[in-house]
């Protein structure tokens, strides 16, 4: 042995890296602990490789709330702190969507309207409050949208247009034929949800040159806007779910039958005091039908 030996050492004296030597327990302190980090490091990639097949046996779904109660559950005790740096270190993020935060009134460049009508869903007289909305239809080659207009005064359909794509030429169509079918609209209220196509310029526009008044529906409350939703829910019970459409032509012969025909000319309403849109529009505001 040589002299510069310690006895019970497996190798020469332990030096740091600056050369100054260091005592026997220093050293097994050091390889202890090292032993210790070195464990950690071990169970650390067990645990990333657990975390990684979690996250991608939920097809990059779960979180790592839910990757944390399942590890739990085979038995690894493990936090969910731990779990959230473990997938934002290795670029584990879950396929959601982006949290919707509405525009709000004070804020600069908002699109939004005022609503106006406060489902105040009576008004005193034709062309006063029209409401529009917007809805799908299934057919055999897609998916088939339907924009409509009302008027609140006599719950009277008088703007439909439909399309294979929902934008806002599909609403300015609407919009168009029944102002085409009732002409004297300045100062009308025209009342929509926050559909960007309601909130498009274009619209706005086409709003603002027949020198009507927009209006839109406080963000998530579909009762602002129930007359024309309700309209919706019961055309389509009581006709498009019944049908199979082919195509966008059969959709049109078959609202036109049932919107035009049927529920503006034959369907009798509660609120109407039993009486359909166009006959309680021709008994109580005669100068204004139009027909």
């Amino acid at each position: 042995m040589r002299g510069d030996e310690t006895p019970g050492l497996p190798i020469q004296r332990a030096e740091d890296v600056q050369g100054a030597r260091v005592s026997e327990k220093q050293y097994y302190q050091w390889r202890i602990q090292e032993e210790h980090r070195n464990g950690r490091r071990l169970e650390e990639r067990e645990l990333v490789q657990r975390v990684e097949n979690g996250f991608h046996s939920s097809d990059d779904a779960y979180g790592c709330r839910k990757i944390t109660r399942e590890l739990r559950n085979e038995g690894i005790a493990v936090s969910e702190w731990k779990v959230r740096r473990i997938m934002r270190e290795h670029g584990l993020y879950s396929v959601t969507q982006k949290k919707y935060r509405p525009f709000r009134h004070h804020q600069e460049n908002n699109p939004y309207k005022q609503d106006l009508v406060k489902q105040q869903f009576r008004p005193d007289g034709p062309n006063i409050v029209w409401a529009g909305d917007v809805t799908y239809i299934k057919t055999r080659i897609g998916w088939v949208y339907l924009a409509g207009v009302m008027d609140l005064y006599n719950r009277e359909v008088i703007g439909c247009a439909t399309s294979q794509r929902i934008d806002t030429e599909l609403v300015k169509r609407a919009l168009g034929e029944a102002i085409g079918r009732y002409p004297e609209t300045e100062g009308t209220i025209f009342h929509s949800d926050r559909g960007c196509q309601y909130a498009s310029a274009g619209y706005q526009n086409t709003l603002t040159a027949n020198k009507m008044r927009g209006s839109m529906s406080r963000g998530g409350c579909p009762y602002d806007n129930s007359c024309v939703e309700s309209f919706f829910a019961q055309l389509k019970k009581e006709r498009i779910y019944r049908r199979k459409y082919r195509d966008l032509s059969e959709v049109d012969a078959d609202l036109f039958d049932s919107i035009e025909l049927f529920y503006n000319r034959k369907r009798i309403h509660s609120t109407l005091n039993y009486q359909t849109p166009i006959g309680y529009r021709f008994n109580n505001a005669p100068l204004f039908c139009g027909i």
